[in-house]
């Protein structure tokens, strides 16, 4: 868990440990590693390492005015930068409907918050809860607690055993709970690769895909689809709030940027003007070229979804025969893949770079394309 914010944004004039003060000019140590936390000399610092280990990420857990607990940068963190690594600090087996397969998952629950260090355990209690329905049974002190887990913790499938019979929990990543919601933020969250077959931990890092200065809070997107809400900045907020409990206070649904509703109103309406069976090729690669520019324009979501837009309208480019528009979405989404380092993002350029590439010579030809290669860019089955 991140360290508390402390005013100045790092106060280079009292030690963490011992509480020694120095005055003027003068400043004290700061850790190297996350720049968060300050020490009067090494002897302090090493007394403070077995518990400030577990919290020494570039970030400070602070209060925001009418949005509740937050992080912040501790220092100026570069695009594609890597901001910390975040592994699920309690774990509890549900079936499908998101029932607990162990009938004694609350003590199992208490037990795994009792074991976190004390300033988790602390922070596990100042999480927001949403109200919900008490349907398991529990003592109200016990559904107080649980209600917590349930508001912020994920369903995620291991990778044990076969596809089916593969384990599912409700997982809670206690530093990312803490990063409050931005329709246009400036980190974004990816799932680690299990190392190990059997490995359950369900680890993800978090990535800055803006520059952030020291002391500007860190916000994730917490949509995939911007569209989802539609484009009236009135109804947006209503239905947002209705959905996700919280009234957004990003810079775009307090208005202050301006063009989006006519961009968003755009963007659903050339989303109602794909073919769901196109045949006609150039068509749809020129809507898909219209969609991808305002996507990039509005920088709104999640980038999976300037990834997706990118990929079909790379899709529809080559079997148009439109050598130039291809290149072009291409290049753009190399570009995006550099400069926010996201393995993710790299890996699908690879493989659908790969996949097209084994249709170079009908796609250097001109010639209309046939049943397998449309089927084969086109994923279908």
């Amino acid at each position: 868990m991140p360290e508390f914010y402390a005013e100045p944004m790092k106060d280079r004039q009292s030690c963490s440990v011992c509480k020694k003060t120095v005055k003027g000019k003068k400043v004290l140590l700061t850790c190297i590693n996350c720049h968060a936390i300050t020490y009067c000399g090494k002897e302090c610092q090493a007394a403070d390492w077995e518990r400030h280990e577990w919290n020494c990420v570039p970030v400070m857990v602070t209060d925001f005015p009418g949005k509740g607990r937050g992080l912040v940068a501790a220092t100026d963190i570069k695009k594609g930068d890597l901001i910390f690594k975040d592994k699920p600090v309690i774990k509890l087996a549900v079936n499908a409907m998101e029932q607990f397969l162990d009938p004694h998952f609350m003590t199992s629950l208490k037990q795994q918050i009792e074991s976190l260090p004390a300033e988790a355990k602390s922070q596990y209690f100042k999480l927001m809860s949403r109200d919900e329905a008490n349907t398991f049974n529990v003592s109200r002190s016990d559904f107080e607690v649980l209600k917590l887990f349930l508001a912020n913790s994920n369903m995620y499938k291991d990778g044990a055993g076969d596809e089916e019979s593969g384990y599912i929990y409700n997982m809670l990543h206690l530093n990312t709970a803490l990063i409050n919601h931005s329709c246009s933020p400036n980190a974004v969250q990816i799932q680690l690769h299990q190392k190990e077959k059997y490995d359950q931990d369900m680890c993800y890092e978090l990535r800055a895909v803006k520059n952030i200065r020291k002391g500007e809070e860190i916000t994730l997107c917490y949509y995939v689809d911007v569209k989802r809400f539609g484009s009236i900045l009135r109804k947006r907020k209503a239905a947002m709030k209705k959905e996700m409990g919280f009234d957004c206070k990003c810079p775009i649904c307090l208005g202050q940027v301006p063009g989006v509703e006519k961009s968003l109103k755009k963007l659903i309406e050339l989303q109602k003007k794909l073919n769901p069976s196109p045949s006609d090729w150039k068509r749809e690669a020129g809507l898909w070229s219209r969609i991808v520019d305002l996507t990039i324009e509005l920088n709104m979501g999640d980038p999976g979804e300037k990834m997706q837009a990118l990929s079909e309208l790379a899709r529809y480019a080559h079997l148009a025969r439109d050598k130039d528009l291809r290149k072009k979405t291409m290049d753009i989404w190399r570009q995006i893949a550099v400069e926010t380092k996201l393995e993710g993002i790299q890996r699908r350029y690879d493989f659908f770079e790969r996949g097209l590439a084994q249709f170079s010579r009908e796609f250097s030809s001109n010639s209309a394309p046939r049943k397998e290669e449309i089927d084969s860019i086109l994923n279908r089955e």
